[in-house]
Order: C-alpha cells, then structure tokens, then sequence
C-alpha cells in the first residue's frame, strides 16, 4: 500500500457477497479502500483495481496483516468476511491494536452480535439478515408501504397508482414526492419536484406523516395476515383439507368401498328389512344396523334370521366385506400416521390443509429471519430447505412453521408444499442460480395465477435484466440493502433505512449540518437532484421536526437534516457535510 493512502482509509476485510458492494459503494463516495483478502480470484483482483482499491492478500489474520493494511491510520475498519469467526477474530485483533478505532462488523448470530457491540464501539454491529428481511416482506404480501423511524415520529412511504392528473403540489399538497414511473411501475425517477407533472395510471411514491397522508385524503394500507383471525369455518374447511391430504391413494380407495357397502346396505335395508309387526325399518335404524354390522359387533336388537333369504345373503357379503375392508383401513391408516411421524421428524413431510399462506426456499439465517418476520405479520408459512439450514428448524419448530427437506427446484416438493394454494413465494438460497431455477419452477407450477414470487438475487446487473427478460420473480437484492448501513457506520453516518420502490432501491439518512461547513447556510434545493429532505430538526428544538421544508429553507450549522434518495447521491451530501 502507498503512502499516499496511509490515512483517512477505510480497510475492508473480505471481498466476497455484500462485503464486495460495501467496497463499491465506498470508492464511490470518494473513499480510499484497502480490502484484505485470501487468495482472491483473477475476476476479483480486476474488480478491485476498476473500483481502484488497494489490496493486501492474507490468509490469516495477524498483527503483520494489520500492519500491511495500516489499520493504526484507518477511518475505519469493516469486517465483512462471511464467516462470523473471522469477523469476530478481526474485530478483537484491530480492537486491542487500536483502542479507539471505528469497527463495523458483519455478524449473522445476533447473541454473538450483542455480546460484540461494546468491541465495535465507536462502529456497528450489523446483521445482514435484520436489515434486508422487511423488504423481502413488503414484496411477498405486495405491501406498498414502508414505515421509518425519524427521530421517533412516525413517516411512511407508500406507492398507488394515480387516478387523476395533475402536479404532485396540487393533488398530495405537503406530502414529499420521493419517486414516480410509468404504469408498468419498475423504472422509478427519483425525487421528482412538486411541481412536475403525474398522469393517470402513473405510481408515485410519497412520503408522510398519518396526518398529511389523511389530509390528502389518502390512506396507505399496512398489510397483515390473518393466522389468528381465521373463523371456525375457514378452520373446519382447513382440518378437512388436512385430513384428505393425510390419506394415501390406497386408503382412499379403501375408505371409498367402504363408503359404496355402506350405501348399499342402507338402501337394502330400507327395501326388504322386515319388523316382526311388518313395517320396514326407519332412515336411521337403517345407518345403525348397517354400523354394527360392518363393524360385526351385533347387539342383538336386530338381526337377519327371519329376513328373506336374499337379504340374508347379503348379511354374510356385508360381514366378510366389512371386517375385510375395516382392517386393512385400520392397517394403511396406522402406516400413514406412522411414515406422516417419520417424515416429520426428518423434514419430509406434506403441508397439509394450508391455504393462502407463504411458501419460503432456503433457511438461512436471511430465510429464518424473513420467516419469523411473516409469521410475527399474521401469515402462515411453510419452509422449504435442501438441509442446510438444519441449525433454524428447531426455531422454525418453535413457531410452528413446518420444514420440508428437499429440491425446491422439483415441481414434486413444490406440490407438497401446496404453493398452488399459496398467496406468496420467496426464494432466499444463497445461490443466485438456485433461485432464479426455483422461481421458474415456481412460475410453472402456479400455472398463471397472479402471486408474488421474490428471488435474492446477488448481482445488481442480473437483478435488472432478470425482470426484463425472464418471468422468474421480482428481485431483491440483499446487498443493495444492506451495504449502505455498512458503508455509513464505517464514514460515521446515521443510515436510517433502504427499501425498494419498483426495482429502484432508495435510502433514508440523517446528516447533522457543520458549523461553518460548506452545508451551513445552503438552501434545500441546492443540495442536489434525486435526493430530497424530508424534515429538519433545528439545533435546540429536540424531538420538534419541521417539515415539510420549502425549496428556499436554509440549513444551519448544528442542524439535523432527514434525507431520502439513492445511497450514492447521499452519500455525496453526507461527505460535505
């Protein structure tokens, strides 16, 4: 490493999954980036230098590979690694190396990562999973609302399709236009001006307070499920489901002929049983005698001897044939229950009587979170899981949440999985070709019906032609959501949320203004296109925000600037203040 970069970088250990868009995102905003890396491949060693960072090559973590990277003159120190141990082995060495240093690290079990934050501060622990889960959420139930915290007032984000035309500032007022795009809702312009113009059919985003959004007389929807709420009917209508999923081909028949003798019997019965008096038997002594005698228990309140003879042949038929019949139910029954335990335990069992629930591939720790998330919202889920995941079934277990073992990508484990009865599917294997083979598979098996199907797709450029040119799903990006909290711990900035909006992912930060900085002083609109300021907290006025700000609302040192937009473009802002 030069000289010329011995301070103020940022070293990156790790160059692979999010870590390599924490580095991107890095140069970006101007940054100097040293990455630290094992053995990087070709491919990588030329992404790196077209990102123009540095690298040191280290297969274990030293005091010399510290010493290399010059972590004593860092800004900051991002362990990213996928291995949490490495993660955790990096952070102690730079910790005990540099008491004072600013540690971001990438940890996927949250105990461990609570039990490191006192080692990150002054930094982050960060959690992959947590920050990219609730836009998998928002995808899978169509949710077109997001909710953000800014300085404890409640704001939301929420996407509709106009149905009148008109300039935003005359149809939404003081509500923040954050994006617009055509019908087709994938190709958002972000932070359109007031006065631009929305046509009919177009989405646009905007975002609020409850009250503007109830001013503009609009009402955003917060979608949640209704696993508690289901009524008896839809319950009786579910158990049935499960009971018919539960039987087998042979049991079925079984229980069918069983069905047809009965019948029989009862119309015989109705025809020529004959009472000691001459009347016939009634509907329901019929269904009695017709039990005991399939069951061949004979009470002796009726019997057959002084019936014709044809009936009485039918006695013997009916006895021979239902005893038959009713021990081989009993037997298949018995082995259904019995192979229905052993599939349970091992993973390989049906989902049966769901309906209108989730269906999710993949239990990582990415999947369980997305797991415990729809089912915290009110959905029901069903998990399918090649085996990896083994460590989250018993979490999954826990929330009664059945795991199936097996290929996601086989039209026979969607089926068992009944996703042709399913509202939503997500795809959140760690293989970007994993999942977009599911997702077509998925789209087979669903034969035409409108349901979402979401993928985590890693490569940003795969995520964008993959809806224009392949039906498999709507894309996500996990490290589209998650880099920037990375990227603002290590420059020290407030990173408040991302989230999507179409295929465009947006961000929302808070920068706090410099006194006598190049921001003191500056108004609103000047701060830059595709980005807007949603809300100001004044220096002094603690917990009172003033928004919405006008065009011409001048920014002062000390104050709290809330800013929405795409990461790049904030962080540029972010960096000048």
């Amino acid at each position: 490493m030069s000289e010329g970069h011995s301070r103020g970088h940022i070293v990156v250990f790790g160059f692979r999954g999010v870590a390599r868009r924490i580095v991107h995102q890095l140069t970006a905003a101007g940054q100097d980036v040293v990455v630290v890396e094992a053995d990087p491949s070709a491919a990588e060693l030329a992404t790196m230098s077209r990102y123009g960072a540095q690298f040191v090559e280290s297969y274990r973590q030293t005091q010399e590979t510290l010493d290399d990277a010059q972590v004593e003159q860092a800004r900051a120190v991002v362990c990213a690694f996928n291995d949490d141990v490495q993660n955790i082995e990096v952070a102690l060495l730079v910790r005990k190396r540099s008491p004072g240093a600013r540690i971001v690290i990438q940890m996927a079990n949250p105990a461990v990562g609570r039990a490191l934050t006192g080692v990150a501060t002054p930094g982050a622990v960060l959690q992959v999973a947590e920050l990219a889960a609730p836009s998998f959420v928002e995808a899978t139930i169509n949710r077109t609302t997001h909710e953000l915290d800014i300085d404890g007032h409640r704001f939301i984000v929420a996407t509709h399709a106009s149905e009148v035309s008109g300039t935003f500032r005359q149809l939404w007022g003081d509500l923040a236009p954050i994006a617009i795009s055509g019908p087709d809702g994938t190709q958002a312009r972000a932070c359109p001006r007031r006065d631009d113009e929305v046509r009919v059919g177009d989405e646009v985003t905007l975002m609020g307070s409850p009250a503007d959004f109830a001013a503009a007389g609009l009402t955003p929807l917060i979608v949640t499920g209704s696993r508690t709420g289901r009524s008896l009917r839809v319950r009786l209508r579910e158990g049935i489901s499960a009971t018919i999923d539960l039987l087998d081909t042979p049991l079925r028949i079984v229980v069918a002929l069983l069905g047809a003798l009965a019948a029989l019997s009862f119309v015989f019965l109705l025809i020529g049983y004959r009472e000691p008096d001459g009347t016939r038997m009634s509907g329901l002594d019929a269904v009695y005698f017709t039990a005991e005698t399939i069951a061949t228990v004979g009470f002796g309140d009726f019997y057959f001897r002084d019936q014709d003879d044809w009936l009485r042949i039918w006695a013997i038929v009916i006895i021979l044939l239902g005893a038959t019949l009713i021990a081989v139910a009993t037997a298949l029954l018995t082995n259904a229950l019995v192979s229905r335990s052993l599939a349970q335990s091992i993973g390989r069992q049906r989902v049966t009587g769901m309906r209108g629930h989730i269906v999710l591939v993949g239990l990582g720790s990415v999947g369980s979170r997305v797991a415990s998330e729809l089912h915290d919202a009110g959905y029901e889920v069903a998990v399918i899981d090649s085996g990896e995941g083994q460590r989250f079934v018993p979490q999954m277990r826990s929330l009664g949440i059945p795991v199936l073992i097996g290929d996601a990508t086989l039209a026979q484990t969607l089926d068992a999985a009944q996703v042709g009865r399913a509202q939503g599917v997500v795809i959140v294997t760690s293989d970007d070709l994993i999942n977009i083979e599911v997702g077509l598979a998925a789209h087979d098996v669903l034969h035409g019906r409108d349901i979402p199907v979401v993928l985590r797709i890693f490569g940003r450029t795969v995520a964008r032609e993959l809806s224009d040119y392949v039906d498999a799903g709507t894309p996500r990006s996990i490290a589209e959501l998650s880099a920037p909290w990375f990227v603002g711990a290590a420059l020290g900035l407030d990173v408040l949320g991302t989230f999507y909006v179409g295929s465009s992912p947006f961000m929302a930060a808070r920068v706090t203004i410099t006194a006598g900085g190049p921001l003191d002083g500056t108004t609103v609109d000047r701060l830059g296109d595709r980005m807007r300021v949603v809300a100001i907290e004044r220096l002094g006025a603690h917990g009172s925000l003033e928004y919405p700000p006008r065009r011409t609302t001048q920014l002062h040192g000390g104050d709290m600037a809330y800013l929405v937009g795409h990461h790049e473009v904030l962080f540029d802002v972010l960096q000048r203040a």
